[in-house]
């Protein structure tokens, strides 16, 4: 039977290393054929070349999609979005997959997402039904929600959204986050082997790794946020990993920052990047996390590791007891770290985004999905209604809410009602027919929950003779 391509596609060193193990899954699967395309900021010598990361983990790269990055500007990013969807239009021409797998928020996505719906491409997309208030990834992340076809949901609280977005539940699973995954599989660094890797970092006192990126609707402000946090940090007096931003708007005074204050630093490093390995080394070895990144609530609980989160870029995620939330003033900051150092690791930690084996069950679930159903089958989205909120009835009679077909339909007449003899009922009011519903519903010593603007003068009284309470929301 030939194996279904499944054609993986990453943007950034970040979400290569949360996918990792999912790729390795794919390739050896003896249903599935793994494709990977890379892009964006993996191709950019300012950001390390990460690409070559995945080709010494021994993973074959099938594409590369590059186009010009400039992180300046918005609108350069906007026009990068459109080169991109050209290049990957070439891609999967020549790669023909039987289905693309992205992962996150990031804006690559618009260009992969977009090629592979107009081509007919059956879309599968990690990390939906997440939310994050204080970036445009949040709108990102629910559009490719509704191009996709296939969803691995970190919970069951985000898969339950994507199931509030219409999503059938036939398509949806709840997987865990892949990142995770890298926790069990991967042999971290002794915290000596750790210091030699960081170019001697001091790991023998408490230390700090650093994660912060570019809130995307808070351009405006970001100087003055780089500046409170430099502060902050230069008063803690803690050594400290700097780690580059992500390659969004702005990340050039991130990287700039973090360059000045290491100058006068000897105790702290920067790095374009330090893979999974060294970065979960961290997590293991620091004291704490600090920044606005996803891994201080998504990975840094499974070590027990306290993130100090700062401003609202991961505003709505899911938290474990390890989370620290704090405004951008230095103040704050400050004050979250030293209850940071505070922080109990002994504790439990539970951590509300998996058990470190997401891989395997988006494998199954691929193999399911592409060796069970025809394209067609996959292609065809439905729009799943939650109960209770369908398209509404056409309104008639000011406040009541009547399906005008319902008045459309020939009356039933009374002569031909009587004749069904003593089974039939002549109620003579409407609240009358509503008390002989209630009763034949068998709701005594049941609660009837009511929206509020029902008329309850006249439900209510019916509601008590058929021994019913009410409730209303």
């Amino acid at each position: 039977m030939r194996k279904a391509k499944v054609c993986v596609v990453t943007g950034a060193r970040s979400e290569y290393g949360l996918m990792r193990w999912v790729m390795e899954e794919i390739r050896a699967s003896s249903k599935l054929e793994l494709q990977v395309a890379v892009t964006g900021s993996h191709l950019l010598p300012e950001f390390g070349e990460t690409w070559r990361a995945i080709e010494a983990d021994g993973l074959p790269i099938h594409e590369k999609v590059p186009a010009p990055l400039d992180t300046t500007r918005p609108a350069a990013l906007a026009s990068t979005v459109g080169e991109w969807t050209r290049g990957f239009a070439a891609a999967f021409e020549r790669l023909a997959p039987d289905c693309v797998l992205v992962m996150g928020d990031r804006y690559e996505l618009l260009s992969v997402s977009a090629a592979a719906t107009v081509m007919g491409i059956p879309l599968a997309h990690v990390s939906g039904g997440e939310i994050t208030h204080g970036a445009v990834d949040d709108q990102i992340r629910h559009a490719v929600t509704k191009l996709a076809h296939l969803h691995f949901a970190a919970n069951g609280v985000y898969a339950a959204r994507l199931l509030q977005m219409g999503e059938e539940p036939w398509r949806v699973f709840t997987t865990g986050e892949p990142g995770l995954d890298n926790a069990r599989r991967l042999t971290l660094p002794s915290r000596d082997e750790l210091s030699k890797e960081l170019d001697g970092f001091d790991l023998s006192r408490p230390s700090v790794l650093v994660a912060f990126h570019s809130t995307t609707q808070e351009l405006a402000g970001l100087d003055r946020q780089v500046a409170e946090l430099s502060a902050a940090l230069e008063a803690s007096r803690l050594p400290i990993v700097f780690t580059y931003p992500n390659a969004d708007a702005g990340a050039e005074k991130i990287i700039g920052a973090w360059k000045a204050f290491v100058a006068h630093r000897p105790d702290c490093r920067l790095f374009q990047s330090l893979g999974q390995r060294r970065y979960l080394g961290m997590m293991r070895h620091a004291a704490m996390i600090v920044g606005n990144s996803s891994s201080g609530l998504v990975e840094a609980p499974t070590f027990a590791l306290p993130a100090v989160n700062i401003g609202a870029r991961q505003g709505g995620r899911m938290r474990g007891p390890n989370v620290i939330d704090c405004g951008h003033g230095r103040a704050e900051i400050l004050a979250a770290v030293r209850r940071a150092l505070r922080f109990d690791r002994s504790a439990p930690c539970e951590n509300p985004y998996g058990d470190g084996r997401s891989s395997e069950r988006v494998r199954a679930a691929l193999e399911e999905v592409l060796g069970g159903k025809s394209r067609a089958d996959i292609l065809r989205k439905g729009f799943t209604d939650l109960p209770g909120a369908g398209p509404r009835p056409a309104r008639v009679g000011g406040e009541f809410d009547i399906d005008a077909s319902i008045l459309a339909r020939p009356r039933r007449p009374l002569a031909a009602t009587l004749k069904l003899g003593k089974n039939a009922a002549l109620p003579a009011s409407g609240r009358a027919a509503l008390r002989l519903c209630l009763d034949d519903a068998r709701l005594r010593g049941k609660t009837v929950l009511l929206p509020d603007f029902l008329c309850a003068e006249a439900i209510l009284p019916a509601l008590e003779a058929a021994g019913a309470r009410a409730a209303f929301y």
